[in-house]
């Protein structure tokens, strides 16, 4: 072995949020040799930033199966290693709705989840008000599951990024991987900044950095990298474990009576910033931009600086972006929504925010796939924001493909060809 360079290892995967960590911990568990690297910190990118629902209803039908059996291994998890561990609290999710283009939401979101057996239910103006009494407004009606739940992403990852350790995985902060390494047409490991890990397969799961690695390889990810602002309240007297996804704000509640706020259903989240690799895959994004061109906000500013590097190459391109710029204004407008929703609260503060920098694919829907069947290159990224709750699940899936040549899943709603098949779909309900 070569001075810097690690040991052999059945499998290299490359990210530590919470889908990398699941994969390795799951690799690991089923006795492979296993070494996970990390660009930074382990989970300090979309892992850590997410809202923590995990929900399966409102999904496109190609996830409902990856969330109804993430959610059973949230439960294993949470079992194992306490509520302490994970903060994942089994109280259902509730989406209201005001209006009657909310009611088709609600409706369609419906029809989905009881296709897939879900325990779900649409309540009654009476139902919401006893499920949730201090929330106001005049509800119509709303999607709820009783079974879905929310935790705390950055205690999360970083549980299940110990677990995997502690089951024999070789975890490297702060490499960056430059490269995937091929030998006589065969994959044979992958090149750090610091020294070579030979590996007889490699997963790439780390969200936005995924895409330049893959063209290394002649794969094309058409990934938009867009930009969710999140705040978080001062704690209150607690009064509800129920999180909500309403028209114009979203909640998770905490155990300290504190509460997660991101934007509502109605209105497009996120900072669509222009890069150069915006560019790259414009044919696929730009349905999406047509029929959204009202509520997109489109800027050109620090994130444009900040990715010009990964445009170039080099290893720069593969380190930790600076930390992503918060859109005070939306912070600002979901606080606000929030305390209509709970005058009781008295206007209750903002303690912080954050942003996180999100792989958005163009129809909402991760790309969990090996591209290339001659290759053992596995894809695990583009998963536009659904990556927390999906997380245990796809790590799972992949150690089956990876380890006993098929998931238990059927996997091909997540191809990659789909984008170039024009098989993808969006799925109003289920962004």
């Amino acid at each position: 072995m070569a001075n810097g360079d690690f040991e052999t290892v059945d499998v290299a995967v490359v990210g530590g949020g919470i889908v990398g960590c699941s994969a390795a911990l799951s690799l690991a568990q089923k006795g492979a040799r296993v070494a996970l690297f990390e660009r930074g910190r382990l989970g300090a990118e979309q892992s850590s930033r997410a809202w923590g629902f995990v929900r399966q209803q409102g999904r496109h039908e190609a996830e409902i199966p990856l969330a109804a059996e993430a959610n059973g291994l949230w439960v294993e998890l949470t079992a194992r290693f306490g509520h302490e561990g994970t903060h994942f609290t089994r109280a259902g999710i509730l989406v209201p709705a005001e209006t009657s283009d909310d009611e088709e939401r609600v409706q369609t979101g419906y029809a989905d989840a009881r296709a897939f057996g879900l325990d779900t239910r649409i309540l009654n103006r009476a139902e919401i008000r006893e499920l949730l009494p201090q929330l106001e407004g005049d509800w119509r009606s709303g999607l709820y599951t009783a079974g879905d739940a929310h935790a705390d992403p950055g205690r999360s990852t970083a549980t299940i990024a110990a677990a995997a350790r502690a089951a024999g995985v070789s975890i490297h902060e702060n490499t960056p991987v430059i490269g995937v390494e091929e030998t006589a047409g065969r994959i044979s490991g992958v090149v750090t900044a610091t020294g070579r890990c030979p590996a007889g397969a490699v997963v790439l799961a780390g969200g936005i950095g995924s895409p330049l690695l893959a063209r290394q390889l002649g794969i094309d990810l058409p990934i938009q990298v867009i930009r969710s602002s999140v705040g978080h309240t001062a704690a209150a007297a607690p009064f509800t474990k129920v999180a909500m996804w309403g028209p114009t704000v979203a909640y998770r509640p905490q155990p300290d009576g504190s509460f997660t706020i991101g934007n509502g259903y109605r209105g497009v989240g996120a900072d669509y910033d222009i890069t150069i690799n915006s560019l790259r895959n414009l044919r696929y994004f730009l349905p999406a931009f047509r029929r959204n061109s009202r509520l997109l906000k489109l800027s050109l500013g620090t994130e444009f600086v900040s990715q010009m590097r990964t445009a170039f190459g080099g290893a720069a391109a593969h380190e930790p972006l600076p930390e992503p710029d918060v859109n005070a204004a939306k912070v600002v407008a979901n606080l606000s929504a929030f305390r209509h929703l709970f005058p009781h609260l008295g206007g209750l503060p903002l303690q912080r925010s954050w942003a996180g920098r999100i792989d958005l694919t163009p129809d909402v829907v991760p790309i969990i796939d090996r591209p290339d069947p001659r290759r053992n290159v596995y894809v695990a990224a583009g998963f536009s924001g659904h990556g927390f709750a999906l997380g245990p699940s796809v790590g799972k899936q992949l150690s089956e493909w990876i380890l006993g040549g098929r998931p238990s899943l059927d996997m091909s709603a997540f191809r990659l060809s789909r984008f170039a098949e024009g098989s993808a779909t969006v799925k109003k309900q289920a962004l």
